[in-house]
């Protein structure tokens, strides 16, 4: 119920209004009613009202002093004013200071009743409006870091589903992830390590959950989360890309430090590209886990900052095409391309002391592991036992040989623990659904396990069938295909807003759209949309 001040010096108006208000709309009360604008500042003085209706001519204060003095207040309550004919001169002049309408005498009904209902319609916006503020201010500030914690996860897996969820839900919150530039670092378990200290598989969560719990006592709440791999994740914003990596070299440091001290197990970081929109700290992610691959190279307790000039990436490029010609091989069943894969992998190495032998053997069984759900827990375990069988007494190097018949073996394990076997006789067919998904929903939420989830396998097998039977990834395909549909709709309505054309194709963030769209075709949307009408027109 609102509660409405009328004020006038003619008892009939006052008396009519109070009568005939409640009747118009029973969402109204007539709380109190005042002869002149001194009587009523006296009664506002000591009560809160929604709506004062007042005549403009007056004895003692007239109305439009009133409504001087009531526009300061706060909070203000809405005004409308009664003015006979002659007075619109000064019912103009009431408006400058807030009125919200006006009423001329005498009052009909039906005006009246629009006036109220319009009022009511505002009241109502306004009171839904405090009431989600106040629900937001209240919210813990557990529940932020948390709403935090699963944007950040949804937009380094491009999870376009949950990103349209909770990236309104950020500017509600008024939680601003970026203010000027910022990137993501990677803080990872030296799992080489864990091996060589004969730590069971079954323990790794646990050392895990120690990392990202100190992680969280050193970086401040909201910005630490888990990757799919249970890594940490670090948020690190600053001024510029020096400052950032400074920062983050400063957090692997501490965070190390205080893990080595209570595990004895050293963790190595990796701190990828810098970006000024949080849709994008997806891609700094992806070359924050390519830069993660250096440990293999000079081994873990670092930290490296991705740069496209650093010495190590052709021997990373390598490692990966090496890695994913393994990964087919084996989803093949193709024994004499994986076989021949692994062998040039193991060239790779340089070195076969143990050290480097562990690191190789580590990434190859994750990289396996991850491809397909079917690898088992136990199949993880045994091959790492396999791999323990390098260790010697005398502590000698293991030849060249015994790496490729230990990596040979351990390759072997996983298709032995791999229950049911893969089934690659539809493995283009897979393909074929999952393209003719994207072709249909791209400009809906999608995400990778959302495609997985609909053609029944696991996100990691789809992602390394699509790349070998596309030759690109899953998201530059969906990236393509939303670019060229854009490109489609700006050539087709040149005067669309590119706002809409940036919903209509997929994207939360028109900034974000623009973004990917001029990396595409070398140009902004409005450029684009610019030459195109420009060329019709020719």
């Amino acid at each position: 119920m609102y509660k409405m001040l009328v004020v006038d010096d003619e008892s009939l108006t006052r008396d009519y209004l109070k009568l005939t208000i409640p009747q118009i709309n029973p969402g109204w009360e007539v709380a109190h009613v005042a002869s002149d604008g001194k009587e009523a500042l006296e009664i506002l003085d000591q009560h809160a009202v929604d709506l004062i209706f007042t005549d403009i001519k007056m004895p003692v204060m007239d109305g439009l002093t009133l409504c001087k003095i009531v526009s300061k207040m706060s909070p203000r309550p809405r005004t409308v004013i009664l003015s006979g004919h002659d007075e619109f001169t000064f019912a103009k002049e009431a408006i400058t200071y807030g009125v919200n309408e006006y009423l001329l005498k005498p009052i009909v009904k039906e005006e009246l009743r629009i006036v109220l209902e319009r009022i009511t319609q505002d009241l109502d916006k306004e009171k839904s409006q405090l009431l989600t503020q106040q629900s937001m201010q209240i919210l813990s500030e557990d529940s932020k870091n948390h709403v935090v914690k699963n944007f950040l996860k949804a937009v380094i897996v491009d999870s376009n589903a949950e990103i349209k969820v909770l990236y309104p839900l950020l500017f509600r919150l008024k939680v601003s992830l970026i203010e000027t530039e910022g990137n993501l670092m990677i803080l990872s378990l030296d799992e080489d390590m864990i091996l060589r200290k004969s730590i069971p598989y079954a323990d790794i969560p646990v050392f895990k959950y120690i990392l990202q719990q100190i992680t969280t006592e050193i970086v401040e709440e909201g910005r630490v989360f888990y990757d799919s791999e249970e890594n940490t994740i670090v948020l690190v914003t600053g001024d510029c890309q020096d400052d950032l990596i400074k920062q983050c070299r400063a957090i692997h440091a501490k965070v190390a430090d205080a893990i080595y001290r209570s595990t004895g197990i050293t963790i190595s970081g990796a701190i990828g590209n810098c970006v000024n929109d949080v849709l994008r700290l997806n891609s700094s992610y992806r070359k924050a886990r390519k830069m993660l691959m250096s440990r293999l190279l000079s081994g873990g307790n670092s930290c490296f900052a991705f740069s496209d000039e650093s010495k190590d990436m052709p021997s990373i490029l390598e490692l990966d095409k090496t890695m994913m010609a393994i990964q087919s091989g084996l989803l093949d069943r193709n024994e004499t391309n994986y076989m021949v894969s692994v062998r040039n992998y193991a060239e790779l190495m340089g070195s076969y002391q143990l050290p480097v032998v562990y690191r190789y053997g580590v990434h190859l069984i994750r990289n396996i592991a991850a491809m397909n759900p079917n690898f088992t827990d136990e199949g993880i375990q045994a091959a790492q036992t396999i791999l323990r069988k390098l260790e010697s007494p005398t502590l000698q190097a293991p030849s060249k040989e015994e790496v490729l018949l230990n990596f040979y073996e351990i390759l072997k394990s996983f298709i032995l623990h791999a229950t049911p076997k893969l089934d690659n006789e539809n493995e283009h067919d897979l393909v074929a659904r999952a393209k003719e998904y994207i072709y249909s929903h791209y400009s809906e939420p999608i995400s990778l396990a959302i495609i997985a989830d609909t053609i029944g396998v696991s996100a990691s097998y789809l992602s390394n069938i699509f790349h070998k039977s596309v030759n690109e990834s899953y998201i530059k395909f969906l990236t393509r295909v939303r670019m060229e549909q854009a490109a489609k709709l700006l050539r087709a309505r040149p005067a669309e807003k590119i706002i809409d054309v940036s919903d209509k194709v997929g994207y939360v963030s028109v900034k974000h759209f623009s973004h990917v769209f001029k990396q595409h075709f070398y140009m902004p949307p409005g450029e684009y949309q610019e030459k195109q009408a420009a060329a019709l027109k020719g």
